[in-house]
């Protein structure tokens, strides 16, 4: 037996749990490649919510950006374009690091459960905050990174 100190679990919040539908103020905070199971390759985005209560919650999103399937990948290429605007980032992306830590509003639905799995957050939608437009690049100019909240330019 280990006694523990009073453990209150209704004290603890779960950044797991279904956040309600709805527009957040958020930004990309982590961002990598995966390989898929068909052997393509995915962009796996986690979304922190920057205000109102559900500040610091996640959401997670994965974009199909290689896959065998044209009409997936023609999703996730439009996902990132809309992506890309809602961030203010114009140009050629090299690095998914561009995106981090620049707001954008997404839009967040439920999707319901399927098979094995129980429902979830997906993003439905994403818009400039604030009249956030793309910002101008010169011909060779290099892309235009975010500053990390530790004071490191990307």
């Amino acid at each position: 037996m280990a006694a523990l100190s009073p453990f209150n679990p209704d004290a603890v919040s779960d950044d797991r749990e279904i956040i309600p539908a709805g527009n957040y103020i958020a930004q990309i905070i982590e961002s990598s490649l995966a390989q898929t199971k068909s052997g393509g390759t995915m962009l796996r985005l986690t979304w922190e919510i920057l205000d109102g209560s559900l500040a610091k919650r996640r959401v997670w999103e994965n974009l199909n950006i290689v896959n065998q399937n044209a009409d997936a990948q023609a999703i996730a290429e439009r996902s990132l374009k809309r992506i890309c605007a809602a961030v203010g980032h114009a140009g050629v992306l090299s690095d998914s690091d561009a995106l981090h830590f620049k707001p954008a509003e997404i839009s967040v639905a439920i999707q319901p459960p399927k098979g094995e799995y129980g429902e979830s957050n997906t993003i439905k939608g994403y818009k400039p905050v604030g009249g956030n437009q793309p910002q101008q690049q010169g011909v060779g100019a290099p892309a235009a990174t975010g500053n990390r909240p530790w004071g490191n330019a990307a």
